[in-house]
């Protein structure tokens, strides 16, 4: 490493600590990452230069453009009311600013413990939380219900947030807007309670008063008088004594703990309250947790966001966007000469990481003598890393961080439509049908400016036809750029949904007809199958070996030399004990190597919770799917290992020009 590469590290952190330490001021409102405008006014001879929110200007715009032309509070609000001091005015406007301003009424009004100091400070939201605020300010102000799911690490003060937000929405907004507190066990529940309360309690006169008592002689539920708002507190052990009242917010505290019993699941427990929850402004749900693994409800729950198949707004905070997990380095040069040796440090340093910050990582890893696993659920650096149930993974973080520079959303989603669905006809009249709910994302249609021989692989894994059932995915490698010396794959489509076998092997030979007639490879193992017994079946025989009469660029695994001797043709790649290992070690080869452009997301988190198993065999960690790493791997062996390299025989038009995308592509 040159002095110059650590000079530009250096710098380059220097840029990361501004950043992650910029100053932040809840009074003024600089820093906050909330949409302000500035305003400037008087009281007593003191000067007062603030940031409000710009909702509140919408609402307000008349008397903020006077004050910012007058100058003085006390005229300005005297045209609202009656106003007997500037010091009254000034109380005015702040009771005003705190109905659009909740980093600045919960820093006024909300008194909290520091976790260093044990002292009680002022809750000036730290740079995670100004996060949260962020997704919860979008939903309240488009008046929509907020709804959130938060994947975190730990300590960063994400339930004491949340209960504040609560507190804000009822203390300000709403009377008789009912709030409960839920988590694994009902002392977890009250503890978390108890930093409502405290807030409650130091909760400035002058604002008002919270007076929290006991509803109806419970010891679990507490009923805040003046606001007429019942804050209860519940566990989904014993849920019971929340289900008589219609909450219109609820906290699900560190639900990954949430445990399923053997009459009800943590699903149905939750969606007895959800279901009391009513779908308007206003409402909030938050399930927040640090991960436990995979296959749970919080991980269904989070994979269900992520995808955009519910109502929820996916969080995830990581460690190293917490500004207190730091620690000072005593020689850079050295630091960064070992960083860039080792695998893991360079990830976190690609996903932003301060070198204080990685140096933190490592020490307390040490100290604490955690393994990987311990330290990705505790403090996880991705949210792929934070569902990790062991640390048997196969590919890189690393690797795959890489692969995600790559990765950008389709240029068309739609469904590729034949003159028919089977049969000859559906190879006939071939055209793209755009539909946002399709499934087929294409990032590049064929080219045929251009005749290129072997320009074009499209690989099949085949699964199921039931929801729950393993997906049918195909995909399209474009060769093209291969027929220069260095040239990679490029991923161009995904095809991903579930729908019986023989129609999804008529999906794959349109796809191969309509990619310039690409190269099928279809893995073979499903279609020997029954789908509902497991038994050897016909399904091979009747679908490839009738579609091979149509379409004949099919790979087959059938040595030539038998099929010389009148043995049958088997067409397909059958993954086995042998196979497998191999594609997969070369899609982990051409990972480290950069050696594919991979256009697709879904494919590198699929790669994120990819393991290998106790018996040594390799799949996904349990409720997660790795039916696209398994056709990747196949169109990749196909490409780079088993095709020859496509030959320009014809160019018609201008030679096509690779799309600069990141840094892996220029």
């Amino acid at each position: 490493m040159t002095k110059e590469d650590i000079t530009r590290i250096m710098e380059e952190n220097v840029k990361r600590k501004a950043v992650l330490f910029a100053p932040y001021n809840p009074v003024t409102g600089n820093g906050s990452p909330i949409d302000r405008v500035p305003i400037a006014f008087f009281v007593g001879g003191t000067k007062f230069k603030w940031n409000i929110p710009r909702s509140m200007y919408k609402v307000h715009k008349d008397l903020i453009d006077q004050l910012n032309k007058t100058g003085s509070l006390a005229e300005v609000m005297a045209s609202v009311g009656p106003i007997a001091s500037e010091e009254q005015a000034l109380l005015l406007f702040v009771e005003l600013r705190f109905k659009y301003d909740f980093e600045f009424w919960v820093y006024i009004t909300c008194r909290i413990t520091d976790k260093r100091t044990k002292r009680t400070i002022p809750f000036k939201a730290n740079r995670p939380q100004r996060k949260v605020i962020v997704e919860f300010e979008k939903m309240r102000l488009a008046l929509k219900p907020i709804r959130a799911i938060i994947d975190k690490a730990r300590q960063w003060g994400g339930s004491t947030l949340i209960q504040a937000y609560m507190l804000w929405i009822q203390q300000i907004h709403k009377t008789a807007w009912h709030s409960s507190i839920v988590t694994a066990v009902e002392d977890q529940a009250r503890a978390v309670r108890g930093k409502y309360s405290d807030m409650a309690r130091n909760y400035p006169a002058e604002f008002g008063k919270i007076t929290m008592a006991p509803f109806e002689g419970s010891s679990k539920q507490r009923f805040v008088v003046e606001r007429e708002c019942i804050i209860g507190m519940g566990s989904a052990e014993k849920p019971d004594s929340l289900r008589t009242h219609d909450f219109a917010m609820c906290h699900f505290s560190e639900a990954a703990f949430f445990r399923s019993t053997t009459t009800k699941s943590a699903e149905d427990l939750v969606q007895n309250l959800r279901a009391t929850i009513p779908d308007v402004p206003y409402a909030l749900e938050v399930l927040e947790s640090t991960a436990k693994g995979v296959g749970n409800f919080f991980h269904r729950e989070w994979l269900a966001a992520k995808a955009g198949e519910s109502g929820y707004v996916p969080i995830f905070v990581a460690w190293h966007e917490i500004e207190m997990y730091q620690l000072k380095i005593k020689s850079y040069t050295k630091f960064i000469e070992w960083m860039v040796t080792d695998t893991y440090a360079q990830f976190l340093w690609s996903l932003g990481a301060t070198l204080e910050g990685i140096n933190w990582y490592f020490t307390f890893k040490r100290a604490k003598h955690y393994d990987d696993w311990r330290m990705s659920n505790e403090f996880p650096s991705t949210w792929q890393e934070s569902f990790a149930s062991s640390d048997k993974r196969v590919f890189s973080p690393f690797y795959v961080q890489n692969a995600r520079k790559n990765n950008t959303p389709p240029e068309f989603i739609g469904e590729l439509k034949g003159k028919s669905h089977i049969g000859k006809a559906a190879l006939e009249g071939l055209e793209f049908q755009k539909d946002p709910k399709g499934k087929l994302w294409i990032w590049m249609m064929p080219d045929n400016s251009i005749k290129v021989s072997d320009r074009y692989v499209v690989s099949v894994d085949i699964g199921g036809r039931w929801a729950k059932a393993d997906y049918s995915v195909i995909r399209v490698f474009d060769r093209y750029w291969m027929t220069e010396q260095g040239g990679i794959p490029e991923v161009v489509a995904t095809w991903r949904g579930h729908v019986d076998q023989d129609i999804v092997s008529w999906i794959a030979a349109q796809i191969a007809k309509f990619y310039n007639n690409a190269l099928l490879i279809v893995e073979s193992n499903k279609l020997d199958k029954d789908e509902e017994t497991g038994e050897r079946g016909n399904h091979f025989l009747t679908i490839l070996d009738e579609i091979v009469k149509l379409y004949q660029n099919i790979y087959a695994r059938t040595d030539p030399e038998n099929v010389r001797q009148g043995l049958p043709i088997k067409y397909g790649f059958h993954t086995n004990v042998t196979t497998k290992p191999m594609i997969i070690d070369l899609l982990n080869a051409t990972l480290r190597e950069e050696g594919y452009i991979e256009r697709d997301e879904r494919a590198c988190n699929e790669m994120d919770t990819y393991e290998i198993k106790e018996n040594g065999s390799y799949g996904a960690v349990v409720g997660c799917k790795d039916d696209i790493v398994v056709t990747t791997a196949i169109g990749l062996w196909a490409a780079i290992k088993y095709m020859p390299l496509p030959k320009v025989i014809e160019q018609t038009q201008t030679r096509p020009k690779r799309r600069i995308i990141s840094e892996s592509t220029i």
